[in-house]
């Protein structure tokens, strides 16, 4: 019989440490951080400011690099891949969701939502199909031609969730995602989030410093001072 290797499912952190160069003086952001995350798992990352959570989010989602250490996804090593690899692993595998929705003012909501596809290189046909399909997974098909403008802080974000899910990545990462937001849409952010991510059978890690919305979800990643110093039941 032969020797078959399992790749192992999964976001998994060996020994990572992210160090900044600020004004000369060097700011360790993580430390020596190890943590494994099974596909599929939803879990907040807590902790106060500066603790490094977002740094390890960033970490997570390719859009910073360790400085030691290694990062894996499904046993593909991330810890130094060239720009061009990482910006394709960016936008087939992992979806954003930020405190700020980073939306283009000059486009239509189809128009944001569509683009990870044009990125990815769909026909603009393809594309829009498939920003329509978002659209009405997050409740808005019927403001589809708005511009961010024309819409509530808590369409915005729709808008920016059904961007994240365009192109059916198995990672979402959030980072303060209803930080902008009144009490109840904060909470219908929350419930979409929840609901989506059941749905769609993905993993999410998602920054906050609400402890309600912490216990929310089943996993919970506590950090302080660039080190996990409890990562919950996985």
């Amino acid at each position: 019989m032969k020797n078959e290797t399992t790749i192992p499912s999964g976001i998994e952190l060996v020994h990572v440490s992210k160090v900044y160069s600020i004004e000369s003086q060097s700011v360790s952001a993580l430390r020596d951080v190890s943590l494994s995350i099974p596909l599929g798992s939803v879990a907040a990352i807590v902790g106060k400011s500066g603790a490094g959570k977002s740094t390890l989010l960033h970490i997570v989602g390719a859009l910073d690099r360790v400085s030691t250490g290694t990062i894996r996804f499904n046993g593909l090593d991330l810890s130094n891949m060239e720009d061009q690899v990482a910006s394709n692993f960016r936008n087939s595998t992992v979806g954003f969701i930020f405190q700020m929705n980073n939306l283009l003012p000059e486009f239509s909501a189809i128009e944001n939502v569509m683009m990870p596809g044009l990125i990815a290189g769909f026909s603009p046909m393809i594309a829009r199909e498939r920003a329509v399909e978002m659209l009405q997974a997050v409740g808005l098909s019927h403001r589809a031609e708005h511009r961010p403008g024309e819409l509530s802080g808590g369409e915005q974000q729709r808008v920016a969730i059904a961007r994240a899910l365009l192109m059916s990545p198995p990672i979402l990462l959030a980072d303060e995602p209803t930080g902008n937001l009144d009490n109840k849409t904060s909470r219908d952010i929350q419930d979409l989030l929840l609901n989506l991510c059941r749905d769609l059978k993905m993993t999410m890690l998602l920054v906050t410093h609400d402890l309600e919305l912490a216990n929310r979800l089943p996993h919970r990643i506590t950090m302080d001072d660039g080190q996990v110093i409890d990562r919950g039941i996985f």
